[in-house]
């Protein structure tokens, strides 16, 4: 029971961390809600489409959702952010996704480049400490949309974490799709979480 504890307790360091550092366009830094990451929630945010290919994570508030590859679930609203389009995760394999989409009106003026710096930005100023610059990556396009993706690695709350931020540009919206995992699972994580943003796409027909 001590080992299951403790795993339980190192899920719940890494959704603080994680949480403490992401942010909006605007000033606002998210945190985690009451609810355990365990829990069974009703889910009012998104649904579950099976299908002969697999889950597919619908937004409801959002024209967009995520294939889930084998090992992911859906994660109780709320669970890792209260405003979350959709939210998913692997805690067998500790790696947690949120998609969080606004309209391109209610940014500042500028492009999908200066737009992922700003919430780059955003998501470094909740770091204790920057454990890593920022790396692009070579990804350009998500589902043929507009994409602009970093890694990055902070210090939280005596916790290191990594993380992959996507912005997508996709309509009227622009998307974060971030992907976050303890540091020391960093290597052993990233193709996984490189393929899980791959499977986000636009919901319309």
């Amino acid at each position: 029971m001590a080992g299951v504890t403790g795993a339980t307790q190192r899920v719940q360091l890494v959704l603080v961390a994680g949480l403490m550092a992401l942010g909006l366009g605007g000033c606002s830094t998210l945190g985690l809600s009451p609810r355990s990451p365990e829990g069974t929630g009703e889910m009012s945010n998104q649904y579950v489409d099976r299908g002969f290919r697999g889950d597919m994570l619908v937004s409801r508030m959002k024209p967009v959702q995520i294939r889930l590859p084998p090992g992911w679930s859906a994660a109780p609203t709320g669970t890792l952010h209260n405003n979350a389009d959709l939210e998913a995760y692997n805690l067998d394999e500790n790696m947690f996704l949120v998609v969080v989409g606004e309209n391109r009106e209610a940014v500042a003026p500028g492009n999908i480049e200066e737009q992922a710096n700003f919430y780059l930005q955003i998501l470094k100023g909740g770091f204790s400490q920057v454990i890593a610059n920022q790396a692009r990556t070579g990804v350009e396009r998500i589902s043929s949309f507009p994409a602009v993706q970093y890694e990055v690695r902070g210090d939280l709350s005596q916790s290191k974490v990594a993380y992959l931020h996507t912005t997508v540009e996709m309509g009227e919206d622009y998307y974060q799709v971030v992907v976050w995992t303890p540091d020391d699972l960093r290597m052993a994580n990233a193709d996984a979480m490189r393929a899980v943003v791959e499977e986000f796409r636009d919901a319309q027909p």
